[in-house]
């Protein structure tokens, strides 16, 4: 009977991490952030409003709203600095009519 070969446990994990490292390697650091479900990448770790509604092609007159991790949705100013964090996401400010 001939045993199966198995992977360590934490294999893929270790894995994933090297190949992540030599990505960034590659192209450099970046950061990831999401405005309605599009992904965005930047080299910086902050950003401002005003520069995510840009790079999203969102009219700054629309305005931004980030999305906590419980939902919550809070409006950015334009000229507010954001700190991207892993999984940040960013949302159009809906628009309201009266009727």
């Amino acid at each position: 009977m001939v045993a199966a070969a198995r992977w360590p446990d934490d294999y893929h994990e270790v894995h994933m991490e090297t190949l992540q490292e030599q990505q960034v390697g590659q192209q450099g650091k970046f950061y990831t952030f999401f405005v309605d479900d599009r992904e965005f990448h930047v080299s910086e770790p902050t950003i401002t409003g005003a520069q995510i509604m840009t790079l999203a092609g969102i009219p700054l007159e629309v305005g931004l709203q980030l999305i906590e991790e419980d939902g919550t949705q809070v409006p950015v100013p334009s000229e507010k600095v954001i700190e991207l964090k892993p999984g940040r996401r960013f949302k159009k400010a809906p628009r309201f009519k009266r009727g």
